[in-house]
């Protein structure tokens, strides 16, 4: 498929040669070497990103801002608007007095993301297409898992934390204190307690190390996602719903080992290595973009022998509302 598309890009663009035909740096150069036409290079662009989209487990559930005038070093402001506090019957004779809106500010700073791979003259002349192809495929793979780290370490700064087993701290995590039933109502009672909203007005979300899913799918409340994803479209990774909860499983879920987990909870664990998970509501978290990925050739070097080809975008992962998100260590 990725190849056709390739064929029917360069079908369009006939300044860009035969396949990027004869272009030089400085015209001198009778062969020329191989140049990605703009065309092309934008095709791949979004072929980049739409191929990262199935690897993505946290991108889906983030606020979303776009602030195009926001420049390297900046940061975007997402806003948020207080509860108003009253309300209610009124008599004839009562006058309305309309409350203020209160807003409050977060403001997520955005970075330079990129990263990039060299390929040489002689592989783009004898396999141009599967060379662009396959380099799309590796850098999306990147980029979909350096954006997902970014969430998940965002989100992790949370200091609202439910725990294992029958745990009620860090010292009482054990080797029995896995992800178990009581684990997931803790988290949903806490989100509750704090009035975080669900996500479309009906469910939290977990996303989960599938060691940490393992024993809860026993479970017989457990209900996997092949049993209900005829009534509505599953999330990217969900595995099944528990307790009014939606479950995505990814590995990218933190395990720890002791010194990891002293660095983040503090000193007091007994156990050895524990896994990460976290629940959220709506609006828990945002990803402000500045310039959305791009892929990039950055020219040629020595000769013209080696391209680099890279994606680059600028935007920035944080934590929206504290409230709306718990996290889960268990073993």
């Amino acid at each position: 498929m990725t190849t056709l598309l390739f064929l029917i890009v360069a079908l369009l663009c006939p300044m860009a040669g035969l396949f990027f035909g004869d272009t030089t740096s400085a015209g001198t150069n009778s062969g020329g070497y191989v140049s990605i036409p703009a065309a092309v290079r934008d095709f791949y662009s979004k072929e980049v990103l739409f191929q990262a989209q199935p690897r993505l487990r946290f991108a889906q559930f983030a606020k979303v801002k776009r602030d195009l005038q926001a420049v390297r070093g900046k940061s975007i402001v997402f806003t948020k608007y207080g509860n108003l506090s009253g309300g209610g019957s009124l008599e004839e004779s009562d006058v309305l007095t309309p409350e203020g809106m209160t807003t409050s500010e977060v403001v997520i700073p955005v970075k330079e993301q990129a990263n990039s791979i060299q390929v040489t003259e002689y592989l783009l002349r004898t396999s141009m297409l599967d060379v662009l192809g396959d380099a799309s495929k590796l850098l999306s793979a990147n980029m979909a898992q350096v954006l997902d780290y970014q969430f998940r370490d965002a989100v992790l700064k949370t200091p609202n934390v439910v725990y294992g087993g029958t745990a009620a701290n860090l010292a009482g995590l054990s080797a029995t204190s896995a992800f178990t039933s009581k684990t997931v109502k803790d988290a949903v009672e806490t989100l509750s307690t704090n009035n975080a909203p669900r996500i479309n007005g009906d469910y939290y979300v977990c996303i989960a190390h599938p060691h940490q899913l393992r024993q809860l799918r026993d479970d017989p409340a457990w209900q996997d996602a092949n049993k209900y994803m005829g009534r509505r479209q599953l999330y990217i990774g969900e595995v099944g719903m528990y307790e009014g909860c939606i479950f995505i499983e990814t590995t990218q879920m933190p395990k720890l080992n002791a010194t990891g987990i002293t660095q983040k909870y503090g000193a007091g664990a007994t156990v050895q290595e524990a896994y990460e998970a976290v629940f959220f509501g709506e609006n828990a978290y945002g990803w402000g973009i500045a310039l959305d990925v791009e892929l990039r050739d950055d020219g040629v070097v020595e000769l013209g022998r080696k391209h680099t080809l890279g994606w680059y975008g600028i935007w920035g992962t944080g934590i929206i509302e504290d409230k709306n998100i718990v996290k889960a260590l268990t073993v």
